[in-house]
């Protein structure tokens, strides 16, 4: 092949000692290195180092790497962190070559997976971004999605690229990942604080942006118009429910929570066995946002959150479009489960349209018989008990 573009080693750092133990290797095997340093100002050996005075998080940081700081003649843009290093048995160039002979118009990502440390192959963390995709990805804002703190990203790029039709993943190439859980090292300060402190906000977030297909993912048009479509099947077929075991083993509820799960899923199952298919859970206070484990894999669908706060206009939970009453009103609901505990009767006087309308209401703590009965029976039910 004849170009030789130049390949660029990218990267966000907070730890000068790491980078003056990998980038010698990176540039040795033929790599530029660019690095947005944050948290510790020092000299490293790098060929571009620019100051960030925060962390704009990893995925953001690529994407500012590969928009404003590393030059254009960079054909392909390698990823990471500080603690990988390079492929020792093939140069920057010949990796290269391989990379233009898979995409010749430098639209994909490939991952090496020959060190498979903490789950390495189901994952992009240590991607190889062809130029164009850097360009085109996420409406021309850069090859990442920015709405992670710094994990999660990694697992968006793997099943977004792969649903274009544009991921190589090669276990024939290994970029190994010194991690400092590898090390037996303590967990870095700035570790704690930009990434551990924000895990459960990133995993909730890939959760949500996986249920709805990546929302905002789409890349602008290539050459002559040139579209990429996007494929949910992969994903569908299967992606291990990486994110789902970790924020259940991770962030289960206690033992309060996991009663409002257990009377939740209870009143979804019987509205399964019912034939009530569309279902809306009305309040996105507290107890709704509990339910996590649960919605993740709900029996029935569900359509909406009910709430009528301003605030919550136009926002989403768990994935779920956030809708007034009025709206909820509009979407042909088969069954609405009240969720909350201790406002449960004012959510249920606010469910009246919706009750007269038809649509079957279900209390999960007022009136225990109220979650087996049907519309009439169940305000019936509600009635005798306020008259009693």
């Amino acid at each position: 092949m004849s170009r030789t573009p130049e390949v660029w080693f990218a990267i966000p750092s907070a730890n000068p000692r790491n980078c003056r133990e990998v980038l010698p290797a990176w540039r040795d095997m033929g790599y530029k290195v660019a690095i947005l340093q944050n948290y510790e100002r020092a000299e490293i050996p790098a060929d571009i180092c620019e100051w960030s005075d925060t962390y704009p998080g990893w995925a953001r940081s690529i994407n500012i790497l590969a928009k404003r700081i590393v030059p254009r003649s960079a054909g392909i843009i390698v990823s990471g962190g500080d603690d990988m290093l390079p492929d020792p048995n093939l140069t920057a160039s010949e990796i290269a070559e391989q990379f233009f002979e898979r995409f010749p118009d430098g639209f994909g990502v490939m991952q090496p997976i020959g060190d498979d440390y903490m789950w390495a192959p189901h994952y992009c963390g240590s991607p190889w971004l062809g130029r164009r995709f850097c360009d085109l990805m996420y409406q021309g804002r850069g090859p990442m999605c920015e709405g992670y703190a710094h994990n999660w990203a990694d697992n968006e790029l793997h099943w977004v690229a792969r649903g274009l039709n544009a991921l190589w993943k090669r276990p024939d190439l290994s970029q190994r990942h010194e991690h400092f859980t590898r090390r037996g090292e303590d967990k870095p300060a700035y570790w704690t604080t930009a990434v551990q402190n924000k895990d459960k906000l990133d995993v909730e977030l890939y959760i949500a942006r996986k249920w709805a297909d990546w929302p905002g993912h789409e890349p602008l048009p290539g050459p002559n118009g040139k579209i990429w479509k996007y494929d949910p099947a992969p994903l569908r077929e299967g992606d291990n429910r990486l994110a789902e075991h970790h924020w259940t083993n991770r962030y289960s509820p206690d033992r309060v929570t996991q009663a409002w799960v257990n009377r939740a899923r209870e009143a979804l199952e019987t509205c399964r066995d019912r034939g009530r298919r569309r279902v809306a859970l009305y309040g996105a206070g507290t107890h709704t946002r509990q339910l996590g484990a649960l919605l993740m894999e709900p029996p029935v669908e569900i359509a909406c959150i009910i709430d009528d706060k301003p605030s919550l206009r136009g926002a989403k939970l768990w994935g779920f479009p956030i809708v007034t009453r009025d709206e909820a009103m509009r979407m042909s609901l088969d069954a609405v489960v009240l969720s909350a505990n201790s406002h449960e009767d004012a959510l249920w006087a606010q469910s009246e349209p919706l009750r007269a309308a038809g649509v079957e209401v279900i209390r999960l703590y007022g009136d225990e018989s109220a979650m087996h009965a049907g519309p009439l029976a169940t305000q019936e039910a509600t009635t005798k008990r306020k008259t009693a």
